[in-house]
């Protein structure tokens, strides 16, 4: 097979720089609805800095003569990544099914359609490009348009979906996806995997060259939690307090789906306890209120004093708010 761009191709370029989106479709003759006869097709997207190209398939139809999962080597679609300079092939698409979304592995992309003699009615695709910055990753504030690092904070939503880059399609190689949940004082998080596909042998260590998700308290790596990758059917887990990070890690080697996820922030419930004194000043009450996260302590005393009592000299009523002592003193 000849290299893109030879061999006679007709080849379009999509730059962000005069167009942001659009759409593609192959060229089809007015009366027939038919391809031109041996058609060779390129498309070439080129974005800025740390953009990415996204393809979004709503149509594809290029039959097969190998069968509904073989490609030949006509009536084909073939993905190129642009690697140092060199164009890539990392998919061939052919077929009824509609692909799942592409997503280039730097700022270039290119789509080479070839077909053949053999025209049948009703074959072609359309597809809608997007020159974005934010991985295809719909959610969350991204500080920085070049990481892939996205924060989620309990004052702007309880309830989202994370998702890796490109989701349902293959995320991009060389990649760290950084994902952190920001709660109130007394919250955890809660995160249901609903589709979990890392590429990668457990355990998900460097020995196995495997991709990853990481979880943790913290920042730093948290020993609680192992790595994971592989699939899953179900996958829960919850932080210990109001901050928790999950991380995606891939490397060069081979590509999977990814994963979906749904994120809650719950809100432990404030135990309250009181206990009733009597002093010789009058009826004292204590409330004390403890956090079952982070098992700090709010003390409040309050101390009446009875009209029928005789109050000599200064001290009237004393007030204790945490450990602040008042001294209110009377005529």
């Amino acid at each position: 097979m000849e290299a893109p761009g030879t061999g006679g191709c007709n080849r379009v370029v999509f730059s962000s720089s005069r167009i942001r989106n659009g759409s593609i479709a192959p060229s089809h003759s007015k009366h027939s609805g038919l391809f031109p006869s041996s058609l060779c097709q390129l498309y070439e997207f080129v974005g800025d800095g740390a953009e990415r190209v996204q393809i979004i398939f709503s149509e594809f139809r290029l039959p097969s003569t190998l069968g509904p999962t073989e490609c030949g080597d006509t009536d084909i679609l073939m993905v190129y990544y642009i690697v140092n300079g060199r164009e890539e092939l990392v998919e061939t698409l052919c077929g009824d099914t509609l692909p799942k979304p592409i997503l280039s592995d730097g700022s270039r992309l290119l789509l080479e359609l070839r077909s053949s003699y053999n025209n049948t009615e009703n074959k072609g695709f359309t597809g809608d490009f997007f020159f974005l910055t934010n991985f295809g990753i719909p959610n969350g504030f991204q500080p920085n348009q070049s990481e892939c690092t996205f924060h989620y904070f309990r004052n702007v939503t309880s309830q989202g979906w994370i998702q890796s880059p490109n989701f349902p399609g293959a995320y991009p190689r060389n990649i760290i996806c950084n994902y952190l949940f920001h709660g109130g004082p007394n919250d955890f998080v809660h995160v249901r995997f609903t589709y979990f596909d890392i590429e990668g042998i457990r355990p998900c260590d460097e020995d196995t060259a495997s991709d990853y998700v990481e979880f943790s308290n913290f920042v730093t790596r948290d020993r609680k939690y192992a790595m994971y990758c592989g699939s899953w059917r179900e996958l829960v887990v919850r932080s210990d307090g109001r901050f928790f990070r999950i991380t995606m890690v891939s490397n060069d080697r081979l590509d999977g789906t990814g994963f979906r996820a749904l994120y809650t922030f719950e809100t432990v419930p404030v135990e309250t306890t009181e206990r009733t004194e009597v002093a010789s000043m009058g009826k004292v009450t204590t409330t004390s209120a403890a956090s079952r996260l982070h098992g700090s302590l709010s003390l409040m005393a309050l101390i009446t004093v009875p009209s029928s009592l005789a109050i000599t000299n200064e001290i009237g009523i004393i007030s204790i708010i945490g450990i602040v002592l008042i001294k209110f003193c009377l005529d």
